[in-house]
């Protein structure tokens, strides 16, 4: 693949394993000479190509890689020796993926997502944990047409792997490049290479796919070995694309699954790119606790690094200043660190877009077709003040998957609740709401459902600590100073807390007394019609938002997290209901939550 740059740059990109033999080079006469090195990373886009969403059939303003291209197209102009990498979770999440996986032929077909990234010049990709959801056939036949390097760096296929994933997968994507000097000198070559880790629980999330075909090594073994022998092989620039993230508002480095931090420490590399987490870093604040965060200027323990957020909603930039010695080679003497967002202002590309266009069309067609059916409507609109069918559809599935995990991980018994809050409701009769019928269920209704990029999270809790979180989400009603009749419920809806933060656990039964004191509002909270003591204990299936931190629940900071789930809930929504026998959904609504203060019992 060759790329043309405005100052004449012949760029050629070698792909080798990582038993590549030593770079060698026709040394320059040169005796000093300065470039910026730009590397540009998209991490996370779960498969949004375009700035539509298909489950609302709207437009949105600050999502899609038809916008993230435009931030690239100028990114290049600006720095026009660069390079662009994908940082994992590209081909999973959306109706475009989903449309892919079910009906594109993509054994004979390029993918129309590879098809994107070819158009677009990706360098080099890297792998992430949703990339393995679909089994990894799928995944040999998803990147067999791409124009780039693939790099799995802590992955080790063993025999009864894809022969042809074997073929694709390397374990370090080293990319030559050739500096022109000014006046007449030969050009400087410059070796870059590009190490990719995954998070090792794909083992556990995607075992039924893995086991006995992969082994994955832990993100920091893996990367200490390849930077050390990418540096003996001649690499000028060591790049790291690291499907992870970094331990959230915590002072505690250590997390086998976001393992960022620590990959900070390996020495010998220059950029670090983060992705899983679905973060904007430089920009986020929630790593401050970690020494040698600088979330400002974008650099953990002193190495620029960059985290590009979800769906394509921004373009990590990182700009290595290079300088060549005779004597030194090439050297890093500044760096810069950037997030570059995509704005509601931000054209499309519209080349991209065209050729996009029959998939997108494809996906229209998906969303609209049946995948199974309820005998009861699905409605938000009353979840602020009684119990809801949609929430508890939602708390269901979460049960569902909530029981695999658990019985995968051989985790002690303990009774298992399930927490989940309306996203679409209502603070008054007038106000519209996520409300579907009784009937067919189609894609489309399932993503009105759940809207949200969340996973599975189940936490470990003691009953005193289950109360302290409902009585949050009791504030979400105002006083009442005395009981009222049901119909006037609504006006005792505090609307300063958002529908996202009220919780109810399926699994218990209780009462909340809006005629109390905040604090003091749960009532007669019982499991199995037994009283819960302050010291029972249960897990709770909930969202990866809520358990680590998300609304500031008490005792929900990441800690009290024994299982992660690594399927968008979206998707475990779709999966419960497939489960279901004939694909129906049948539950009756469960009254295990009533309001005192506005109707008493509903």
């Amino acid at each position: 693949m060759l790329r043309t740059f405005s100052y004449r740059l012949l760029a050629s990109i070698l792909v080798l394993n990582a038993s590549f033999s030593n770079v060698v080079h026709t040394m320059p006469t040169a005796n000093h000479h300065q470039i910026t090195l730009r590397i540009m990373t998209t991490s996370d886009v779960h498969g949004q190509m375009l700035n539509y969403d298909y489950y609302s059939s709207s437009e949105v303003a600050e999502q899609g890689l038809v916008k993230t291209a435009t931030l690239i197209s100028q990114a290049r102009q600006e720095q026009p020796f660069n390079l662009l990498i994908e940082n994992g979770d590209l081909i999973q999440g959306s109706a475009f993926a989903d449309y892919a996986v079910a009906e594109f032929p993509v054994t004979k077909a390029t993918h129309p997502i590879i098809q994107a990234l070819n158009y677009l010049q990706y360098d080099v990709a890297n792998l992430g944990n949703h990339e393995f959801n679909f089994g990894l056939d799928y995944l040999a036949a998803t990147y067999r047409d791409s124009n780039f390097p693939v790099v799995a760096s802590n992955l080790e296929l063993l025999p009864s792997a894809p022969a042809a994933l074997r073929e694709k997968l390397v374990k370090i994507a080293w990319i030559q490049r050739s500096v022109p000097q000014p006046g007449e000198g030969p050009s400087i070559p410059l070796t870059i290479a590009v190490i990719g880790v995954m998070p090792p629980q794909i083992m556990q999330w995607d075992q039924h796919h893995l086991n006995e075909k992969v082994n994955v090594a832990a993100m920091l073994t893996a990367t200490e070995e390849r930077v050390q022998r990418a540096r003996a092989e001649g690499a000028d620039v060591v790049i790291l694309a690291a499907h992870t993230g970094m331990p959230k508002s915590t002072d505690n480095p250590d997390d086998s699954e976001q393992t960022g931090w620590l990959l900070a420490g390996v020495p010998g590399i220059d950029a670090l790119l983060l992705g899983h987490q679905h973060e904007v870093f430089p920009g986020t604040s929630v790593y401050n606790r970690l020494s040698g965060v600088d979330s400002e200027n974008g650099r953990v323990r002193g190495v620029p690094a960059v985290q590009p957020g979800i769906y394509g909603s921004h373009l990590g930039i990182v700009d290595l200043e290079l300088h060549y010695g005779q004597k030194t080679g090439w050297q890093v003497t500044t760096a810069r660190s950037e997030a570059r967002a995509v704005e509601p202002s931000t054209a499309i590309d519209s080349k991209l877009a065209e050729r996009l266009q029959s998939a997108h069309d494809a996906t229209l067609a998906f969303m609209q077709q049946p995948i199974g059916s309820t005998t009861q409507p699905l409605s938000y609109k009353t979840a602020r003040w009684q119990p809801s069918s949609a929430v508890q559809f939602v708390q269901r599935a979460q049960l569902w998957q909530a029981r695999q995990l658990i019985t995968a991980s051989a985790v002690e018994e303990l009774p298992l609740l399930s927490a989940a809050a309306p996203f679409d409701a209502a603070f008054s009769s007038s106000d519209s709401a996520t409300e579907i019928s009784a009937g067919p269920l189609t894609r489309g209704a399932i993503g009105d459902l759940y809207r949200y990029p969340n996973t599975l999270d189940i936490v470990k809790l003691n009953g005193a600590q289950i109360k302290d979180w409902l009585e949050q989400s009791a504030a979400a009603f105002v006083a009442a100073s005395e009981s009222s009749p049901l119909l006037d419920c609504w006006r005792y809806l505090n609307s300063e807390v958002a529908h996202y933060n009220f919780d109810t656990l399926l699994g218990l039964d209780y009462h909340i007394d809006i005629t109390a004191e905040p604090g003091q509002r749960i009532k007669d909270v019982r499991y199995a019609g037994k009283t819960v003591s302050n010291t029972d204990r249960f897990y709770v299936a909930t969202n990866n938002y809520r358990a680590n931190g998300g609304g500031d629940f008490p005792h929900l900071d990441g800690e009290a997290t024994i299982l992660r789930g690594a399927d968008m809930l979206s998707d475990v929504l779709l999966n419960y209901l497939g489960s279901l026998p004939q694909g129906v959904y049948s539950e009756e609504l469960q009254l295990h939550w009533q309001v005192i203060g506005c109707g008493g019992r509903i």
